[in-house]
Order: C-alpha cells, then structure tokens, then sequence
C-alpha cells in the first residue's frame, strides 16, 4: 500500500509477483486502490485496476471510495480514469 501511495509502480508489480495479498485492506478499510489515488500517479491507479481484485467503488470504513479520495486530494487525472472505468 505504501508503494503504491507512493507511486512506485515498480515495486507494486515486484510485491504481486511474489504474490502479495492484493485485496487486503488496512485498518482503516483502506485497499491498495485508495491508497493509489491519494498518492496520485496515474500509471500505478491503471496497474492496480487491471489486476481485477479490487473493488473499485468500495467504500473504507469513512464511506469513502477510492475515487473520492482522488478527488479530495485533488488527483483530476486519477478522478478521470476511474470515472472512465466506472467508478462512482
């Protein structure tokens, strides 16, 4: 989740192969996908989504979905690929 946050796509693709627990989800009801939209780079929000094992409209225990996390923290070009891939 830190990695993607971050925005180091590399290192999301190196955690999955070795299979990291993708669908997990932090304390806070938190999946790899909102992390990936607070921090905001748009090539590791693609990598996360063509997975398929997340949810993209689930809500973290807030309420929020990944793409309201997006939009809050002012992540426009995230907010519109999730939009486009059918997020609400």
């Amino acid at each position: 989740m830190e990695a993607a946050y971050k925005g180091h796509r590399d290192v999301v693709e190196l955690l999955v192969s070795e299979e990291a627990d993708v669908p997990l989800v932090d304390e806070d009801g938190d999946s790899i996908l909102h992390w990936a939209c607070m921090g905001g780079d748009v090539e590791t929000v693609e990598f996360v989504l063509s997975l398929n094992v997340v949810d993209i409209d689930a809500r973290n225990k807030s309420g929020e979905r990944a793409a309201d996390l997006a939009r809050d923290w002012g992540h426009q070009r995230v907010v519109e690929l999730l939009v486009s891939r059918g997020a609400q």
